[in-house]
């Protein structure tokens, strides 16, 4: 057998252990059921917003809604990418025989300022430590979400006697929210925004405050058929801070 003849040969074995590799691992990915909202959002404006909103609250026997409009925002830049967040608190509601509730809007998005670099996803957390008197949910998450050229784990939890798709179960109980560019689509703008309510477990008479930190985190990078390569990140975040007593809304 020639040199040639062996060289092909050995070729055709390569690019044939290759697509075997390659079909094992699509093969061995777990199947995932992804969902788009259907209602688009458009970039919004942060500059003019502080980065913390304080809310304050005041004991009550009797049970009061306050209307608030307060918003913090946030933006960090690079020579490729621009991450923004934007917190909205809109009402507190306080109940003297259950939960308070704060309720408001966030905000999150990413936009490709120059390059080729593509967004990979976009992850929403929230942190407030070890405080066990707080919960933060999505009321009605489908009828309430705006989305652009991101899709989101819908797959069913399996988690035993809970019921509701991944990204629901992941923002309740791991505190992310995870935007996924499903399609590796090379698009200019990348963004969600959802309806927030915070639970408020403790008693205003304890006089309890609390700090929030929202980070939103953009990932891009160059998807290729081995995954994405030449990856980076860039962040920023807000801060909500909920106060007893002191200054009146």
């Amino acid at each position: 057998m020639s040199k040639r003849m062996k060289g092909l040969l050995i070729g055709i074995g390569v690019v044939i252990v290759i697509v075997i590799l390659l079909g094992a691992y699509f093969a061995s990915q777990p199947k995932v059921k992804w969902w788009k909202p259907a209602a688009e959002m458009e970039k919004p404006v942060v500059n003019s917003y502080p980065s913390m909103i304080i809310v304050y609250r005041n004991y009550s026997k009797e049970d009061y809604i306050l209307g608030i409009n307060k918003h913090a925002g946030n933006f960090s830049t690079n020579k490729n990418f621009e991450t923004g967040i934007i917190l909205k608190c809109s009402s507190y509601a306080h109940y003297v025989d259950d939960v308070d509730e704060l309720r408001g809007n966030l905000t999150a998005y990413a936009e490709r300022l120059s390059g080729d670099y593509i967004l990979q996803k976009l992850v929403i957390k929230y942190d407030y430590g070890n405080d066990e008197n707080i919960s933060l949910d999505i009321p009605v998450i489908k009828n309430r979400i705006e989305s652009t050229n991101l899709w989101f784990d819908a797959t069913p939890n399996p988690t035993p006697n809970f019921m509701g798709e991944t990204y629901y179960y992941d923002w309740l109980y791991k505190h992310v929210l995870i935007g996924v560019n499903k399609d590796r689509k090379n698009e200019n703008f990348y963004g969600v925004s959802f309806a927030l309510q915070i639970n408020l477990d403790d008693s205003l008479s304890q006089h309890l405050n609390h700090t929030i930190i929202f980070t939103v985190t953009a990932y891009y990078g160059h998807p290729s058929l081995l995954g994405w390569q030449d990856m980076h990140e860039l962040k920023t975040q807000v801060v909500l801070k909920i106060v007893t007593g002191g200054e009146k809304e």
